[in-house]
This record gives structure tokens, C-alpha cells and sequence, in this order.
């Protein structure tokens, strides 16, 4: 009921905007038509600049007719009229204001309009205000595969040997479109994005007061490939891997008169092995006398899946669109690990030795359902959204536990069965206006409301009875439920060179859960307040020469599984248990950025330094128990994290169609607490080298090297790899494209860390199968022509933020 009577309402209005333009005395009229063929183009982007600067004062779209009619509010003078739309070459003119334009002819464009699609070369990094920019289509080691190996191409960004993400050592929060992911955390989220779909990577350090405020290692916003041009697209795209991997993928979108019509399907399936040793020495031994412990596991991992997503734009008049999405996916994997077991006495001479065999299975299936609603005015930059999204993800899982040790008359044996539902509600609207010469003013609010309930048995089998008895120790059923309410103002503006944008977010949190087997609750609210502020400074000698600082707040609030209690015990060695006395943890964050563009080279120099403190930081500590030997695992709100910071990236166009992209990150990281203290220097380097050859060919190769880190209780090992891509393009405009990509071609990337404790040492690595070869195989076809269909079309992605093209008059004159 309420959003019929919000669509009706937007109508009215609408059609109120139309009557005062309809009832207008307009004087600057005009038409736009195909210099061809003489047919009047429907929507193209008219824009009127100023003549000194070449500023925007306004604009609007041509009428169906192509007619256009702009109010009598545009002042006398001389100004540029700018009429552009998709297939044809820009056209400039010259005009006053009060006098009729007549009849414009807009030419073609010299590309063939049945093009697949119009591409230009675009730059693989760009800086903006408050983010790092990087064009997805550049990653050619990264084709065929996940959002993942995107994300492996990035600086300053780690993924593990489990494909979790971190920014600079944080948390991060992985945004799709501007928008949380809808489908779990963010590995999982990253899991289910095929790469080829992805067209940017945008990584927002110090993110500012309009966006969610959880995550202390700031936002990764994933920008999707969507095509509203006129006509249609089609793109399929095939791959296989040595390392058992199959991959497609189907991209569609169509533009009917006000509809715009888009989908996806993927599908993947996979298997992998991998490895992983733990040493381990007891300063004191346990009651068995074991002082040293190894483990040597092995384990096999299948996993299958496929998802995708149709909707529809709707396009109701020149200033309100209303897009309708659904998205489904759903996941499927097994997994099998033998660990073997060895414990040695002070002469290192063996005093037992076991064998645990685990086997999982798990099926996870998800649906999403968005609605957005986007209104403009005829001012400038003046706009309203609405978003509504809700998901629906569900997971059924089970496991058997096996261990023997010699020294035992019968082996260990548990079943585990469990099921999990969680409900995601994300409401959000925003609201944009502009004031003066060049501020804005920013409002909006939101709202984030999860629901998890989960239900885990765990059977241990019992040799007396000689049956399967359920452990309450073991087992859990709980519920979670967390609401966030969150609200926001910016303001931006600029003074002479400076540019400022300053703004607060305040977030109230309600996070309540109930485990029916523990009888434990978690009852927690927070209110906090995240001011941020933004300042950007050209240099008044060189416009391709700017600073750049920042300042924002940010949290890390725990999440269910952090916070209710539960026992892992998948590994007998090593458990892993949750901590209900959990507290958030909140970042302060400054960065100051310096950056200049080289226009003759085309060259681009970005180097800043940072500081980031995390109060009551949460990471994991793990304790050995000396009578059993075995270490748990829990979080905790540990210490204060400082890190001291430099960063360095430089875009070297060193001839013709070869850049190399290099990345330096200088780190000094301090852990402080009343039972942890702990520093260490670090630093990493990312080196990306892509050339264009002859015959459309296209070679990339990308290598990167991080020094060991810190950790609580003792570092993170050094990790290193080289990728290499290369594609060759086919076809008329390029519509086969086939990549051939060698992942860690020298077999160094694996995880490895080093603990010291007052109880124990111990040093660990996994490995998997990170060095294989996959062929991919991408193939699009379509037809993007301004009369296809006698359609309508609004270009609204270009003309959202006009820019001045090479085609531009001199000093205001043709």
C-alpha cells in the first residue's frame, strides 16, 4: 500500500512539472534530428554551458518529437549549447538566449551504430574525492574467475587462503551498487559475483557520513555492468581450469520504448585440495607429558553453485524511474580432511599418536528482492531515492567426526546436523540539492534488520549405550536479531581552490539473542555519532595537481557468531568458541593524499600517509590449556591498534599501449593492552604490468609481495605470487574475446603465521592449489541504435555528471 501511493504521488508530481513547462512562455527552443535520415531524436542530453568556463548552468532531454523548450529563467547572454546522445558525435553551438534554434542535425557517430559495444580506453586507477577507483576490464589474470581474484589485483587489499577480505589488516564491508550485498557476508558475497560482470572496483578508505559506518577497515563498493543504452546486448562467456573448474555465465539487457529489461545467469563448479602443518612446543608440559605437538592435515573441497538476477527499469517520465530486481542463487559443496595427530614427549619421542577424518556437506540456498525509485528535478544535481531490499538466505549443513588414537580402546565419533535462516531488510532514502555556484546538501536515512536463527546438534556416539546421545556441551539453538537505525547530513562546497565536504551520521543499534541450549541472552544498544570531514585543494598553478585529506569515524560491532556462545570442535586441538562480552570497537581515521596527472604522458602520481586507533580492537586469542593440551580460540576486545602509514602508487605509461601500475604501502602497526603488547614494521608491494601488441593481443602480468605482520600474539608471515593473462581479441569490434590466465606461477602463495605465548610457540601454514591455468571464453553480440524500436531513451548515466569532451570549442567559439 504505501509504495502505490508513493508511485502515484511521484505521478502527480511528474505531471505537475510537465503543466508549468507546457504553460511557460519559452524562448530558447530548438529540435534535434538524425542529419540522416531526418527523424527526430528522442531524449538526447541538451545541455546549456557557460561561455567563459565551460560550466554547467543547466539542461534537460529532447520530447519525444525531439523538440526541447527551455523556461524563460535562462538570463540573457552567450553561452554553448551541447547536444549528445548515444550513436551520435556531440554537437556544440554557439547562442544567446531568447532565440530560437530551430532545426539541429546531429551526425552519426563514425562508429558503426550495431556495435557490440562503444568502448574507449579507460584509465585501470583514478582518485577521487574520497575513493580509489579501479576498471574491473583491466584484471586479465582475473578472468573467468569471482569478485575475488578481482579483489586479489588490488592494492592495499589482502584475501587469505579462505577468501576473507581485509583493507590495510581491517574489516571491510563489501557494498554491490552502492548498496550492502544482499547475500551474506563478504566472502560470500564476493563468491557469487562472477568477474566479467563486475565493470569497477571502487575502495573507500575513510568512507564519509553517508554510508553505513560499520567496518573499521572502510568499504569496497562493487560496481556492476549494466548496460541502458538503446537496443540490446548479449554476452556469453565460458571457462575451465586444471584445477577442476567449470564456469558460464549469460548477460542480457533490451530497451523497449520506457522499459529496460536486464539478466544474468552463472553457474561454477570446482574442486580443490590443499594442506596445512602446525608445530607446536609446550614451555610447560600437559599431564601427559607431551611438551611438542605436530599436525599434519589434508584435505579435498567440492563445491558447485549458480545464481543470477532479472528486473526491470521503468522509466515513467524524464525525471522518475522505478527499477524491480530479483536475485536467487544457491550453493552446494562437500568437503573431506584426515589430520594426523602426533604428540611427543621433551626428547621429541613419541608418546601418542591419532587420526581425525571429517566429512561436511552443506546447501545454502538464497533470494533477494530490491525495488529503487529515483526522482530528478530540472535544477542540477537535484535528486530523491528510495531503496527496499530484502533477502532471504537459508543454509542446511552436515558433518561426521571420526578419531582413533593408539592409545584408545575405541575411536571418537560425532554426527552434526544443522540448519540456519537469515532475513535482511535494508531501507534506504536519500535526498541531494544543490545551492550556490557549486554546493550541495545531502540527507538521508536508514534502516538494517537482520533475523538469524540457527539450530546445531551435535551426537556423540556413546559406547556404553551404543548409540548416537545429543551434547548439550556441543550443541546450540539460538535466534539473533540486530537493528540498526541510521541518519546523515553533508555539505560540500567549494572556496577559491578548496573544496570541502563535511558531514555527521548518527547510528542507534539494538543487537538481542537468546541461545535456548546455553540459556544465555545478549542484550546490547549502542548510539554513536560519526562526524567525518573532506578537503580537497587544487593547486592554483596546476589544475592537475591536488591534496586531499579526510578524517572519519568508523565501528566494528560484533556479529552473531562472534557473540553467542557456541564450541567448535572440528579440530580436537585447536577449538574455537564465541564471547557474549563483546564490545565494538571504534576507529578513528586520518589520511592526507597528494596527487597529480601528467596530461603530456598521460602519467598519474597518488602518494598520501595515514593514520588509523581502534579502541577495544576485537581479534582472536588463543589459550592453551597445559592439563589437556589443547588451545581454544575465542575474540576479544583486546587492545588499541595504531597504525602509521604511507602509501605510493604511480601509473607509468612507458610506451604505446604498455602502463605499468606500481603500489608501495608503508606500515608501522602497535598493539597496546593490558595482557598484549605488540609492534612490528611492514610493508607490501603490488606491481601490475598490461600491454596492448599488435593483432589485438593483450598481455597482463601482476605480481605482488607483503612482509610479515603483526598479530596479537605474534605475526603473520611473509606472502608473495606472480599471475600472468593474456587475451586475444577477435571479430568485428572485438565481440570474441579468448584469455588464457597462469595463477601463481611460481607455486609461493600460501598463509602461514608465528605464535609466542607465555605457554606456547607455535608456527603454522596451509596451502591449497593456488597454481593452475584457466581458459576463458567470452562472446557478445547486439545492436544499439537511437531508432531500434522507435524507442525512447533517457542517457542518464552520461549526463549525470556532465563532462567536457576533446570535441569541446576553444575559448567558448566554434
Amino acid at each position: 500500500m504505501r509504495y502505490s501511493v508513493l508511485i502515484v504521488l511521484t505521478a502527480l508530481l511528474a505531471s505537475c512539472y510537465g503543466s508549468v513547462l507546457a504553460q511557460s512562455t519559452n524562448t530558447l527552443t530548438g529540435k534535434a534530428v538524425d542529419a540522416s535520415t531526418g527523424k527526430p531524436v528522442e531524449y538526447a542530453s541538451v545541455v546549456i554551458l557557460q561561455e567563459n568556463d565551460s560550466s554547467v548552468l543547466t539542461g534537460m532531454y529532447t520530447h519525444p518529437d525531439g523538440s526541447f523548450a527551455f523556461p524563460p529563467t535562462v538570463k540573457q547572454g552567450n553561452y554553448i549549447l551541447r547536444i549528445s546522445f548515444m550513436g551520435y558525435d556531440n554537437l556544440y553551438k554557439n547562442i544567446s538566449a531568447n532565440k530560437p534554434l530551430g532545426t539541429l542535425k546531429l551526425k552519426p557517430s563514425g562508429k558503426v551504430l550495431a556495435t557490440v559495444e562503444v568502448k574507449s580506453e579507460k584509465p585501470a586507477f583514478s582518485m577521487q574525492i574520497d575513493r580509489q577507483v579501479f576498471d574491473a576490464g583491466a584484471f586479465v589474470t582475473a578472468e573467468g574467475g569471482t569478485g575475488t581474484d578481482i579483489l586479489k589485483n588490488i592494492p592495499s587489499v589482502d584475501v587469505d587462503i579462505d577468501d576473507n577480505v581485509t583493507l590495510r589488516g581491517k574489516s571491510v564491508t563489501i557494498y554491490v551498487d552502492g548498496k550492502p550485498s544482499p547475500f551474506g557476508d563478504a566472502k560470500t558475497a564476493l563468491q557469487m559475483i562472477p568477474a566479467e560482470t563486475i565493470d569497477r572496483v571502487e575502495v573507500i578508505n575513510n568512507p564519509s557520513a553517508k554510508f553505513e559506518a560499520n567496518g573499521g577497515g572502510g568499504i569496497i563498493n562493487i560496481v556492476l555492468k549494466k548496460d541502458k543504452a538503446i537496443g540490446y546486448n548479449v554476452m556469453f562467456n565460458a571457462g575451465v581450469a586444471t584445477r577442476g573448474q567449470l564456469n558460464g555465465t549469460a548477460n542480457a539487457s533490451l530497451r523497449l520504448k520506457k522499459f529496460n529489461f536486464f539478466g544474468n545467469y552463472n553457474g561454477r563448479y570446482e574442486s580443490s585440495t590443499g594442506s596445512g602443518y602446525s608445530y607446536r612446543q609446550n614451555l610447560t608440559a600437559d599431564t601427559a607429558g607431551a611438551w611438542f605437538f605436530t599436525q599434519d592435515s589434508h584435505n579435498k573441497n567440492s563445491n558447485h553453485q549458480n545464481g543470477g538476477r532479472i528486473g526491470l527499469d521503468y522509466y515513467l517520465d524524464d525525471y522518475n524511474t522505478f527499477t524491480l530486481s530479483e536475485g536467487f542463487s544457491s550453493s552446494q559443496g562437500n568437503s573431506e580432511d584426515n589430520i594426523l595427530l602426533d604428540y611427543l614427549n621433551q626428547a621429541k619421542d613419541p608418546l601418542k599418536s591419532g587420526e581425525r577424518h571429517n566429512t561436511s556437506g552443506n546447501k545454502n540456498p538464497n533470494n533477494n528482492t530490491s525495488f529503487n525509485f529515483r526522482h530528478t528535478t530540472s535544477r542540477q544535481n537535484e535528486e530523491w531515492t528510495a531503496y527496499v531490499s530484502y533477502s532471504n538466505n537459508k543454509g542446511n549443513s552436515h558433518s561426521n567426526y571420526f578419531t582413533n588414537y593408539n592409545t584408545a580402546p575405541n575411536p571418537d565419533m560425532q554426527a552434526n546436523t544443522g540448519r540456519s535462516q537469515n532475513k535482511f531488510w535494508n531501507i534506504q532514502t536519500d535526498y541531494t540539492t544543490p545551492f550556490g555556484k557549486k554546493g550541495k546538501f545531502e540527507t538521508g536515512a536508514k534502516a538494517t534488520l537482520r533475523n538469524n536463527n540457527n539450530d546445531y546438534n551435535a551426537k556423540v556416539y556413546d559406547w556404553d549405550s551404543m548409540q548416537y546421545e545429543t551434547s548439550s556441551l556441543l550443541s546450540n539453538t539460538y535466534y539473533y536479531k540486530e537493528d540498526i537505525y541510521g541518519a546523515y547530513l553533508n555539505v560540500s562546497n567549494a572556496i577559491g581552490n578548496l573544496g570541502y565536504m563535511v558531514g555527521t551520521r548518527v547510528e542507534q543499534a539494538y543487537l538481542n539473542g537468546y541461545s535456548y541450549t546455553k540459556d544465555t541472552s545478549v542484550n546490547n544498544k549502542f548510539f554513536n555519532v560519526f562526524p567525518s570531514v573532506f578537503l580537497k585543494y587544487n593547486l592554483p598553478n596546476n589544475q592537475d595537481q591536488s591534496l586531499i585529506f579526510n578524517y572519519s569515524t568508523r565501528i566494528d560491532r560484533p556479529n552473531f557468531d562472534q557473540l553467542l556462545p557456541y564450541v567448535n570442535n572440528s579440530d580436537p586441538q585447536n577449538i574455537r568458541v564465541g564471547n557474549p562480552a563483546l564490545r565494538p570497537s571504534l576507529t578513528h581515521k586520518f589520511e592526507m593524499n597528494y596527487s597529480r596527472y601528467f596530461p603530456g604522458s598521460k602519467d598519474f602520481l597518488n602518494t598520501g600517509v595515514y593514520y588509523s586507533q581502534a579502541n577495544d580492537d576485537i581479534d582472536r586469542i588463543s589459550v592453551l590449556d597445559t592439563t589437556t593440551g589443547v588451545t581454544t580460540t575465542r575474540p576479544m576486545n583486546l587492545a588499541t591498534d595504531k597504525d602509521w602509514g604511507a602509501n605510493f602508487t604511480y601509473n607509468l605509461h612507458i610506451l604505446k599501449g604498455w602502463n605499468v601500475s606500481s603500489n608501495l604501502n608503508l606500515e608501522y602497526s602497535k598493539l597496546t593492552g593490558a595482557t598484549i603488547s605488540n609492534e612490528y614494521f611492514s610493508w607490501g608491494i603490488n606491481v601490475n604490468s598490461n600491454c596492448r601488441l599488435p593483432g589485438r593481443f593483450n598481455i597482463q602480468m601482476n605480481a605482488h609481495y607483503r612482509s610479515p605482520r603483526v598479530q596479537p600474539q605474534g605475526t603473520f608471515k611473509a606472502m608473495n605470487g606472480i599471475d600472468m593473462g593474456v587475451r586475444k581479441e577477435l571479430l568485428k569490434n572485438n565481440a570474441l574475446a579468448i584469455s588464457l590466465n597462469i595463477s601463481d606461477i611460481l607455486n609461493t602463495q600460501q598463509f602461514s603465521s608465528h605464535y609466542e605465548t607465555e605457554a606456547f610457540i607455535q608456527d603454522y601454514s596451509r596451502k591449497r592449489m593456488t597454481r593452475f591455468i584457466r581458459l576463458n571464453i567470452r562472446y557478445r553480440f547486439g545492436k544499439m541504435d537511437p531508432n531500434l524500436f522507435k524507442r525512447k531513451k533517457k542517457q542518464e548515466d552520461q549526463e549525470e555528471t556532465p563532462e567536457i569532451e576533446d570535441k569541446r570549442p576553444q575559448n567558448g567559439r566554434l
